[in-house]
């Protein structure tokens, strides 16, 4: 703990989309030394700047119960989804258990303040068997590890499932529906909804998952079970696309989707009345889906061009 008392943040996986906002959130905190509080992990040595400001990131392998003795931890560090294919499902699994492995290490050894790592939606999806991916299963299995821990230690601990997000430092833009479409209303002014059945989504800004995070963190807040982080308005595709094409100023019209199989929806969708919760015991509100939209659509707009490409 620093000398004002606030006590020092570890974080795992600085560099993705949701480590760059969390950091993004402490630049912006009005603490001018905020910087000398954080302590990154990656999979690798390097730096990130934020606020022009550079910071080190450690291997992950280096991280140590000194590190993490009355600290903070956020916990985002993982292989994601398309690794699996990448990697093979055993190599996949082998290498998220050595990622939460050393984390166990480190919380095992001294004692946290409080503890949050990044689930998913597909840790869900896994536990009541609607999809048995290596991903959802690796999150699983970490939910559980993490919550015995925390159930025989007594450290706050939160396994947030995370659903679908929106706002600044997106990666992948044309990976994610809200990205591909704002880039293709950049581009071409039109946009195309590619999905032949119903899908369903809801979506929570990155910078209020953030705040939620660090408020419920520094409030010691802990839950015995997962907790879904996720939106509150149900959108579908079409929905979405039209709300898209409003917010750029498209002209009517300028969706096209080919016919659609309503009998078949894709439904991924977490529990909100969970994040509202645990929203009202930190006294935090959310950003509207326009103004998600638009901060979305302000950071793909500051990025060059090619990087909207797919490929």
């Amino acid at each position: 703990m620093n000398a004002a008392g606030t006590p020092p943040i570890v974080l795992t996986g600085p560099t993705g989309w949701i480590g760059q906002a969390m950091l993004a959130r402490l630049a912006g905190s009005g603490d001018p030394h905020w910087h000398r509080n954080v302590r990154l992990f990656g999979s690798r040595s390097g730096e990130v700047t934020v606020a022009g400001l550079s910071l080190p990131v450690r291997p992950l392998d280096t991280l140590t119960g000194t590190d993490v003795d009355g600290a903070l931890v956020v916990h985002l560090a993982y292989l994601t989804k398309e690794k699996a294919e990448l990697l093979g499902e055993r190599r996949f699994t082998d290498t998220n258990l050595a990622i939460d492995d050393r984390l166990l290490d480190a919380i095992g050894s001294r004692t946290p303040r409080a503890v949050f790592a990044a689930s998913s939606g597909a840790a869900a999806l896994a536990a009541d068997g609607r999809d048995r991916h290596p991903y959802g299963l690796c999150k699983l299995r970490q939910e559980d590890r993490l919550l015995e821990w925390s159930a025989r230690t007594g450290v706050p601990t939160l396994a947030g499932r995370i659903w679908n997000i929106a706002g600044p430092y997106m990666n992948k833009v044309r990976s994610y529906a809200l990205g591909d479409m704002l880039a293709q209303a950049q581009l071409s002014g039109r946009i195309r909804v590619g999905a032949r059945v119903p899908v369903f989504r809801s979506y929570l800004h990155v910078a209020d998952l953030c705040d939620l995070v660090l408020a419920a963190l520094s409030q010691g807040i802990g839950l015995p079970a997962p907790v879904d982080l996720c939106g509150g308005e149900v959108l579908e595709m079409g929905d979405l696309a039209d709300r898209v094409a409003a917010a750029t100023g498209l002209a009517p019209g300028s969706v096209d989707r080919e016919p659609v199989d309503w009998t078949r929806p894709s439904i991924y969708l977490g529990a909100f009345a969970q994040t509202r919760s645990l929203a009202m015991a930190v006294d935090r509100q959310f950003a509207s889906l326009e103004r998600q939209i638009a901060d979305t659509r302000a950071w793909i707009g500051a990025q060059d061009q090619p990087s909207l490409v797919p490929g």
